[in-house]
């Protein structure tokens, strides 16, 4: 990567990744770059995150050879607090003159290597190494990291502004742990905590509808984690074009970051489904 904007936008995704999930799966194709957090561990977990980044758009260079020309792609798992430092070192080099990343071995174990090319005065440069350690995901396990089916949601609309909302999920994160949301095919978005001694609805009018149901209702709630939501909410800074949230009445909260050069899909199931 040389592209500034590209460096920086890469960093927020990354970021984002290992903040809402311990471990991660980076799938490489010879098109994109798939991040994947699932719920736990677990073979029948669903995806909690599912990120597609393209290749073209981020990378100068790009270059991969998977595990045969059949299945030509890679599957790794690395764990999040192994990239704190890297995107601690990343952040400081604002002014990286290009990222390369690279899978290595090391000490006789894989690793994805970044390596920084900083500017150091004059016309020096110095390069600055990471090692992020991770395990390659055999083959016969790629089937459980899968793109998750399209969702045929009850009703979908475009989210406020994110900064905004954001602010409100926190002043309600300490009043109760849940809230649910409702939306309504006529661009309402209403956000509830309820306890036992107050009761609080903050409403977004007006919002673009994506998808009006025509043989279902007109209007979908489902109840879910405030934290969880308010973790996802933090992310403004990977300014998505549009962010879409799709609600399946009492199952799911589905919420889609859209730009022309990645998708990010994050799943908050509801409460009463766990």
């Amino acid at each position: 990567m040389i592209d500034p904007n590209c460096i920086k936008q890469f960093i927020g995704i990354l970021g984002c990744m290992t903040k809402l999930g311990k471990s991660c799966i980076l799938r490489i194709t010879t098109t994109d770059l798939y991040f994947i957090v699932r719920e736990s561990q677990t073979i029948s977990a669903s995806p909690l995150i599912w990120c597609a980044l393209d290749e073209g758009h981020f990378f100068s260079e790009f270059g991969m050879e998977g595990l045969s020309t059949v299945d030509n792609e890679i599957y790794l798992e690395f764990v999040a607090e192994n990239v704190a430092r890297t995107l601690s070192a990343l952040k400081v080099s604002g002014t990286a003159k290009s990222v390369k990343i690279k899978l290595t071995k090391k000490l006789s174990s894989p690793c994805l290597t970044f390596e920084i090319d900083l500017p150091s005065g004059t016309n020096h440069s110095r390069l600055v190494v990471h090692d992020i350690p991770v395990n390659l995901v055999p083959r016969r396990l790629w089937n459980d990291y899968l793109e998750p089916e399209a969702m045929d949601p009850d009703v979908s609309v475009h989210l406020p502004q994110l900064r905004l909302m954001k602010s409100i999920v926190e002043r309600m994160k300490n009043l109760a742990n849940m809230a649910t949301v409702h939306v309504t095919s006529e661009g309402l978005l209403t956000l509830t905590v309820e306890t036992e001694a107050v009761s609080v609805t903050s409403h977004f009018d007006n919002l673009h509808v994506e998808k009006k149901s025509i043989e279902k209702e007109e209007e979908a709630s489902v109840t879910i984690e405030l934290k969880r939501l308010s973790n996802f909410l933090g992310h403004e800074q990977l300014n998505p074009q549009k962010v879409v949230c799709d609600v399946l009445q009492s199952k799911l909260m589905h919420l889609n970051f859209l730009s022309d050069s990645y998708t990010l899909q994050y799943f908050l199931p509801g409460i009463n489904d766990q």
